[in-house]
């Protein structure tokens, strides 16, 4: 014990020797403190009196009997009088040996209470100094609450922090578990009895009713510093009574409940450990060596026990306990959803334990919305769903969920779009399904069918707002829908951009789950309307994981129209994301005769439309603008003005890759008015994206290469032309910059990374250091979207910029991969006349033939302009040392 420790003892002693042994102690005796006690009390106070000069010492003891004031004081007097006296020290050490203060605080009224701290407690420590740090601020009775599910660690937490805290509460520490969580919690007047007596009050001078026992609990605790915990408490009621009105003490709660309503100086939630804290804590309790010989299959533990200690208290144990087990078959016995909480249970601890009180404590509704909230595997819910899970109405269905939160069966967390989700972890999602298993069928049955049908209304109208300017087929209207909640519909573009990707996982979780049921209808109409939104969200990978769950429903229901309409989405999915054109060729196809044999002509034009848009990117062009022109000449008798106006960007494209920029122009003219009066503000942005393209090709020629690389001829490009000397050069510009703005607004990913592209081109012609980030930030979005055609494209530029800082091999390398994986002959017939470029630089004269005439070829196969020169003259252009950049002053 330190100096400061042994004298707080000692004051504390003294002033018990003040208040009751001149007073009393022959009653004490009588009830059977022995002799030795009274005289150990006596030297203590002779020692204290003979420490300070004068009568001060036992004025002292005496005031501060009454005033902790006085007690801080004498604390403070016989430290400084202790500063420079080790004998004195060395004296107070015997006075106060182990057994001798064991003695006196017993017989007393010095309660020692708290439970040990563990030995292995890991992390926690910014709650701990919250609690701490709080407890120690001036003022009247502090009182911190540590609130959370069972298992989470509050206990825990609370003695560690008691520990730290136990110097500065010298009177003592009170401890009693209320036992919250069972179905009797503590009795209050119980309580406060075992707590009077613990702090010296005789078993005959206890009151026996609770508001006497509550007033002289008060008054024993008046002018004492006793820390006191109250673990495991189960309402405000309980503690209230517990809670000393005095200004030396300090009161530290757990519960599982959040005790919303009592006043708290501190109020401390418990989440889950995080993972590094919950590697530890499985470290050392299982054995490091355990653990760190199979690090994947440690961290699958940690992953699957939620960050909860007594989940991974039991697991460690259980690896501590069979060492002849491996962490590998341990990992997989817990990733069993059906065996986790089995494993998760050891001797008198268990996790389902802990889980079935909380549960059990719970009202009749709370319960089984604690059921259904695992009926549908999705990782969260917004809050609105509980209302038709329930079948009650918004405000009951609230009420219910604020119990759950209370009770931390579930959690909530916000989303992204300002509202509540409702979440459960692993393991209790675990016991949710166990509880619902318990249940009939048809409960879990008719509450999904209620969530999902209010799912599809809102999916609708979400849809609705995304392609306003028309319908893609009729024919989704089979499915029973539910009207969701007003503040749950997308009311505008933006909303309804933010609601697809708060509730992607969710309407997945939908497909899945009505295609195991068999609720074909639901399946198949709830993955068309959230096809667009995942076209944007370049979810291609789950797009063709949906529509192929939906294409399986709609053959079981017989239905053409549905299954051309999926066929359709599919081939979208397919041809944007490039794995599989041919698959996509043969959805359109297959699509296109579906809708015209059920005689759906605006399904057929949409259809016939993404099949035109599928030959553009392939690079057969002639082809492309056959289908495109004859989707026109449909949309325009329909008329279908959405339609229109997509089939008129994709006829500009075309336009502009023969170098007819004045006629891809008028098309982009006539499909912004479209698409502005119809209020598609994300058509917009694409067609102001496309619109820079052929502003900015209409400048160069659509030369591959800036004129710093290639000074030769190119059809349509004056030798002497400076790009960033033109208008249209300056206005490529500022409309890429309109577009990046819309596009980034509506979470289009692709447009907004093509965009990108856009400016990254702009910026390597110029010379400009910017050229660097955008090819970047380009090669980054691409790849984590999959985009192969944008990936291979901006791979090339990177090429360019590579050469240009002295990596020629590198670049070469890079620009054949690059070649290598285009799949369109327009895309070809750029990358492989800038790779000949480089094989140039490089003196690869036979490269740079073979090269050349692979570009001429696809050049060709495209209808895109080529220089009408012979290869070996056309070759000695591209045969030059590489370029040095420089940057161009931009106009003003």
């Amino acid at each position: 014990m330190t100096v400061e420790e042994l004298v707080a003892a000692v004051v504390a002693l003294a002033i018990v020797s003040a208040k009751r042994l001149g007073a009393g102690l022959a009653d004490r005796a009588v009830e059977g403190v022995e002799q030795s006690v009274a005289d150990r009390l006596g030297r203590l106070y002779r020692w204290i009196v003979g420490r300070l000069p004068g009568e001060e010492g036992a004025a002292l003891v005496e005031e501060a009997g009454r005033s902790s004031a006085a007690q801080a004081q004498l604390r403070r007097r016989l430290v400084l009088a202790l500063g420079e006296d080790p004998v004195g020290v060395e004296e107070l050490r015997m006075l106060l040996s182990p057994h001798a203060l064991a003695l006196l605080s017993e017989s007393f009224g010095i309660p020692r209470q708290l439970p040990p701290a563990l030995a292995d407690f890991t992390g926690r420590g910014q709650e701990v100094a919250r609690l701490v740090e709080a407890a120690e601020r001036p003022g009247g009775c502090r009182v911190c609450l540590v609130h959370g599910p069972g298992g989470i660690g509050k206990t825990s937490v609370v003695v560690q922090a008691s520990h730290q805290l136990m110097q500065f509460f010298p009177d003592g520490q009170l401890f009693v578990d209320l036992n919250g969580a069972e179905e009797r919690a503590a009795a209050v007047g119980e309580v406060l009895g075992d707590f009077l007596a613990a702090l010296g009050t005789p078993r005959g001078r206890i009151p026996d009713d609770v508001a006497g026992r509550t007033r002289q609990f008060r008054t024993e605790l008046a002018d004492r510093r006793v820390l006191i915990v109250l673990d495991n408490a189960a309402s405000e009621q309980q503690v209230g009574a517990l809670i000393p009105g005095g200004s030396s003490c300090v009161v530290l709660i757990t519960s599982r409940q959040a005790l919303a309503t009592l006043a708290v100086d501190e109020r401390v939630a418990l989440p889950g450990l995080d993972e590094g804290a919950a590697w530890d804590l499985l470290r050392r309790i299982s054995g490091p060596d355990r653990v760190d010989e199979d690090p994947e299959a440690g961290r699958a533990v940690v992953g699957l026990c939620s960050g909860l200690p007594l989940a991974l208290r039991i697991a460690g144990a259980r690896l501590a306990t069979f060492p002849a087990r491996t962490l590998d078959s341990f990992a997989r016995d817990l990733a069993d959803d059906h065996r986790r909480l089995d494993v998760l249970s050891l001797g008198e601890r268990s996790v389902r334990a802990v889980f079935r009180a909380g549960y059990e404590a719970l009202p009749s509704l709370q319960r089984r919305a604690f059921r259904l909230l695992s009926a549908l595997d999705a990782p969260d819910l917004p809050t609105w769903a509980l209302s038709p899970l329930l079948d009650v109405g918004a405000d009951a269905a609230d009420a219910c969920l604020e119990g759950l939160l209370l009770a931390h069966l579930v959690q909530a967390r916000r989303g992204e779009t300002g509202g509540q989700r409702i979440v459960l972890h692993d393991l209790t999602r675990g016991f949710s399904k166990e509880m619902a298993a318990e249940q009939p069928e048809d409960e879990a049955d008719s509450a999904v069918r209620r969530l999902l049908g209010a799912f599809l209304s809102a999916a609708d109208a979400a849809d609705l707002q995304l392609r306003p300017a028309g319908a893609r087929h009729s024919g989704r209207d089979g499915a029973v829908r539910r009207c969701p909640p007003e503040d749950a519909v997308a009311g505008d573009v933006w909303e309804a951009v933010h609601w697809f990707e708060a509730e992607r996982a969710v309407l997945v979780a939908a497909v899945s789950h009505a295609h195991a049921r068999g609720w074909w209808e639901l399946c198949w109409e709830i993955t068309d309307a959230m096809s667009i939104a995942l076209e944007h969200q370049w979810r291609w990978d789950i797009s063709g994981q949906v529509h192929g769950l939906a294409l399986d429903a709609a053959d079981r229901l017989r239905d053409g129209q549905a299954s051309a309409a999926l066929l359709r989405n599919l081939g979208e999915a397919l041809r944007d994301g490039g794995d599989d054109l041919d698959g996509a060729a043969e959805c359109f196809s297959e699509a296109i005769a579906l809708f015209r044999s059920s005689g759906d002509a605006h399904g057929e034009s949409d259809a016939l439309g993404n099949l035109g848009i599928l030959q553009r990117q392939r690079g057969a062009l002639r082809e492309a603008e056959r289908t495109l022109t004859a989707a026109e000449l449909r949309f325009r008798a329909l008329p279908l003005e959405r339609g229109l106006a997509w089939t008129l960007r994709e006829k500009a494209v075309i336009s502009r890759h023969h170098a007819r920029y004045t006629q891809a122009l008028a098309q982009l003219d006539e499909a912004q008015a479209l698409f502005a009066a119809n209020e598609e503000i994300r058509g917009v942005g694409w067609i102001l994206r496309t619109r820079a393209d052929t502003e900015k090709e209409s400048t160069t020629g659509g030369c591959p290469l800036p004129r710093r690389w290639y000074g030769g001829p190119w059809p349509g490009c004056p030798a002497t032309s400076r790009p960033a000397q033109d208008p249209r050069w300056a206005a490529a510009r500022t409309h890429y910059e309109d577009a990046a703005q819309i596009l980034h607004a509506v979470r289009d990913h692709r447009g907004h990374t093509w965009v990108t592209l856009g400016l990254a081109d702009m910026a390597l012609y110029e010379g400009d250091h910017t050229a660097a980030e955008l090819i970047r930030r380009a090669l980054q979005e691409t790849d984590a979207c999959g985009d192969h055609r944008g990936h291979s494209r901006a791979l090339t530029l990177q090429a360019l910029l590579l050469a240009e800082a002295n990596r020629l091999s590198d670049a070469i390398t890079l620009a054949e991969q690059a070649l290598a994986t285009f799949r369109d002959h327009a895309g070809a017939a750029q990358a492989s006349f800038r790779l000949a470029r480089l094989y140039g630089a490089a003196g690869r004269h036979q490269d740079v033939l073979r090269t050349l005439q692979q570009s001429r070829t696809h050049h060709h196969a495209a209808d895109i302009p080529f220089p009408a020169l012979a290869d070996p003259e056309l070759a000695k252009s591209l045969t030059h040392p590489v370029p040095r950049a420089r940057r161009f002053r931009r106009p003003q």
